[in-house]
């Protein structure tokens, strides 16, 4: 075996590093580097920039899948949804499922892509024990679709004015098969369920246009808004209908681009952007430490929130792509050739499905209303609220105050439901009269947050009805609010001289939230709290005085 010293470097102990000659490989110990340290001076990190490129894996939302009458279903007993093309059978030949087809180029054209009239297939050989045949069938060479871009935003972390837009360029999009799913059982061999096997995959490459983990979570969010409004994709990450894989590299600043790592089948925004992240420090580390960074597949741990080793990076030499040769290609047509289109997808009429995309409303939101660019975006990808607040902003000009009780107030008791807007039984209307009282002044953030969980659990009245009711408007009366305020202090001296002494706020919100259990949060909580301030300075000095 021949040795070949310039390639040896150190890196780490998560790492190894093969030299490989015929059937035989050879394993080289290096020095450990201990990554439990983080490398305290900023500006090591400053000299990097991060390279990250995304492959998102989006099952195609069909009835069945994508080469095969197989029902396309999740949850379904084990190995019950399984034809015999899924499994593998000798002689068995794959039917193209013609509403895949149309789901990826609505995809491509909602993602500002080409859709390429001609497109092919292509086998990509490995071996793992939940892929049958042995290959999977997939468009490597000829894709559906190519070149495309998406705009979005991504939200700053100190505050709106530091969000930014951003574009990411797609290099192609490509039809698959999903394979089926592995479970390890501790003790036992691993087990296969075929039911997966066969979906439909719509593969969405972009190019390695981003810099961070905010980034890549940010895009991954703009995407999952696009699919979920034109139907190609349920987006439940959870049960592995989007999975995204990331190639990450460092490299200094001005230098070219380093050796990636890829990080596979990451599922969910918030893993996203720590695995990213994680992956680009310890990038870093390696090389500030005087190692090599190896080229391999890596997977995020959720427990230990590190990317660990899985296994070697494959070449493109080692999938043995060849031609499909069970499917003919794919031919598209479009308004030039539309006297050859009987029974093809045609590129028009597809276009047509399109709803208005995410980008689209952000704009027409932001040129109206002025609003943040983070509030816009906000707004966009909660389902439901751009009505609601249309609605409301028809009646109500204060923006802000409308997003605040959007985001804050009705999306908090929306999630404790674990449902959204479409679903939960209130209307845009609705919410918009109980937000012209709320704004008006007339009643106090905690009653709208009660009548709106009145409203949620299906009482029929209006917001107006429902606190004319129970007499819920605001104390307008200053003399009243006043005598409530001394009865609260003489009733709390010590929380009342506390506050007198230190002016520290926890000691009126004591005092606040006092006197709105006596009044039933009937108090505005600005109005009482200069009350407070005037009571207990008055209370003090006569007391300064007498003494």
């Amino acid at each position: 075996m021949a040795y070949f010293p310039k390639l040896f470097c150190k890196i780490s102990n998560d790492n190894h590093f093969f030299l490989t000659s015929g059937l035989k490989k050879r394993f080289f110990s290096r020095p450990h580097v201990n990554f439990s340290t983080k490398i305290s001076a900023a500006e090591t990190f400053s000299k990097y920039e991060g390279v990250v490129g995304l492959e998102v894996h989006a099952q195609i939302n069909s009835k069945s899948k994508l080469f095969s009458s197989s029902p396309a279903e999740f949850g379904a007993p084990t190995n019950t949804k399984v034809s015999f093309f899924d499994a593998a059978f000798p002689g068995t030949l794959p039917v193209l499922n013609k509403s895949c087809v149309e789901a990826g180029i609505l995809t491509a054209l909602a993602c500002n892509c080409t859709v390429n009239k001609v497109s092919a297939f292509d086998r990509k050989h490995y071996f793992y024990p939940d892929l049958p045949a042995g290959y999977q069938i997939t468009q490597q060479f000829k894709p559906l679709a190519s070149n495309g871009r998406i705009k979005f935003v991504v939200p700053g972390k100190e505050n709106d004015s530091t969000s930014y837009e951003c574009t990411a360029f797609i290099k192609q999009i490509q039809l698959e098969q999903d394979s089926g799913r592995s479970f390890h059982v501790k003790g036992a061999k691993s087990l296969i369920d075929l039911n997966r096997a066969g979906i439909g995959l719509m593969e969405i490459v972009f190019e390695p246009d981003l810099k961070n983990g905010s980034e890549a979570a940010a895009l991954v969010k703009e995407l999952i808004c696009i699919l979920k409004r034109i139907g190609t994709c349920t987006c439940q990450m959870e049960e592995g209908t989007l999975r995204v894989d990331a190639n990450i590299s460092v490299n200094k600043i001005g230098d070219p681009l380093g050796v990636r790592t890829e990080v596979k089948n990451i599922n969910s925004l918030r893993y996203i952007a720590r695995a990213i992240d994680y992956e680009i420090e310890r990038q870093i580390q390696i090389i500030e430490s005087g190692g090599c960074v190896v080229n391999e597949t890596r997977a995020y741990d959720y427990a230990s929130k590190k990317t660990i080793f899985m296994r070697d990076k494959e070449i493109l030499q080692d999938y043995r792509f060849m031609p499909e040769p069970n499917l003919p290609p794919i031919r598209i047509c479009d308004e030039n050739d539309s006297h050859e289109c009987d029974n093809l997808p045609n590129i028009k009429e597809i276009q047509k499905r399109l709803p208005v995309l995410p980008g689209t409303e952000r704009s027409v939101l932001l040129e109206k209303y002025k609003l943040p660019l983070s509030t816009t975006d906000r707004i966009v990808h909660s389902d439901g609220f751009k009505e609601v607040f249309e609605v409301a902003a028809s009646r109500i000009d204060d923006y802000l105050g409308i997003c605040k009780f959007l985001f804050y107030t009705l999306e908090s008791q929306i999630n404790f439901r674990k449902t959204s807007f479409n679903n939960c039984g209130i209307t845009a209307n609705q919410v918009a009269d109980l937000l012209e009282i709320l704004l008006s002044k007339k009643i106090s953030n905690a009653t709208a947050s009660d009548v709106l969980q009145m409203l949620l659990n299906g009482d029929q009245r209006s917001a107006l009805e429902i606190v004319e009711k129970y007499n819920w408007f605001l104390i307008s009366d200053e003399k009243e609010l006043e005598k409530l305020c001394s009865e609260v202090v003489n009733t709390h001296t010590k929380a009342a001289k506390k506050y007198g002494n230190t002016g520290k706020q926890r000691y009126m919100t004591i005092l606040l939230v006092e006197l709105n259990k006596k009044v039933n949060n009937r108090a505005s909580i600005k109005d009482a709290e200069v009350v407070f301030k005037k009571v207990i300075k008055e209370k003090f000095q006569i007391k300064k005085d007498s003494s």
